[in-house]
């Protein structure tokens, strides 16, 4: 199956890449192109199977997430699913978040998602495909300081809702994944400080944070042939904070 992998070089997208590779083909997506060239070495040097290629891409432009498609296309020769792993983290109150914070948080998470749908639609238009976004467990339950990210994405959420009815006809699934809070870099501020990772675990009906590899079960299994009567869907991988206390 050929791949197309945005965010690759976060905690969660490499370790989705790493895991990938074994039975597919991948171009792989981020703001570095340094970070890329590096992954591909890396990948290349462990002796996976398949083809690994990729480029920057700003995912805050629909030009350059169009740009993008258009060499992952010519390099796979076709794409057959989509995973956006793109995301940011914002933990304010409303009152005290600007309007440029707020602005990003939408453009990382929300923009990102609707560009891959905008300009993936004719690659995918003949012969289907699966694409493949990260929501948030935090747009299900109310968590404290989370109105920017939480409202984005529920947003993400929504936009996979509408989308999936919209382009089932063309044989397009379009699902999302909500996690909890995952030990990545971009949540160590919270997971380096004692405090805020003892109350972030109680949060979590499991009591313990999640890790990368939680989220390959279930990709691999939303990317199985087997899968293809499964469509606008979020699922909740989270250790039980959206609805375990």
């Amino acid at each position: 199956m050929n791949i197309v992998v945005f965010g690759s070089s976060g905690g969660i997208g490499r370790c989705l890449v790493n895991n990938l590779l074994n039975n597919h083909n991948l171009y792989i997506g981020s703001r570095s192109q340094n970070k890329i060239n590096k992954l591909i070495r890396t990948f290349n040097i462990h002796n996976k199977a398949s083809m690994i290629t990729g480029s920057k891409v700003d995912v805050q432009s629909f030009e350059s997430i169009a740009d993008f498609l258009k060499n992952a296309n010519n390099e796979l020769g076709s794409i057959d699913c989509i995973i956006n792993c793109v995301g940011s983290l914002l933990l304010k109150p409303a009152h005290t978040t600007t309007e440029s914070e707020l602005n990003d948080i939408f453009q990382t998470n929300v923009f990102s998602c609707f560009g891959i749908l905008k300009h993936s639609f004719k690659y995918m238009r003949k012969e289907g495909g699966n694409i493949i976004f990260f929501s948030s467990s935090a747009s299900k339950i109310g968590l404290k300081n989370h109105e920017a990210i939480a409202s984005a994405k529920a947003a993400v959420s929504a936009l996979v809702l509408s989308s999936a009815s919209t382009y089932a006809k063309y044989n397009i699934r379009i699902n999302a994944i909500a996690p909890g809070l995952v030990e990545t870099p971009m949540t160590e501020n919270i997971i380096n400080n004692k405090i805020s990772l003892d109350y972030s675990k109680k949060l979590h009906g499991l009591n313990r944070i999640g890790k990368p590899e939680n989220f390959i079960p279930i990709i691999n299994s939303l990317i199985d042939y087997r899968s293809d009567w499964i469509t606008g869907q979020t699922f909740f991988i989270d250790g039980g904070l959206s609805n375990v206390k």
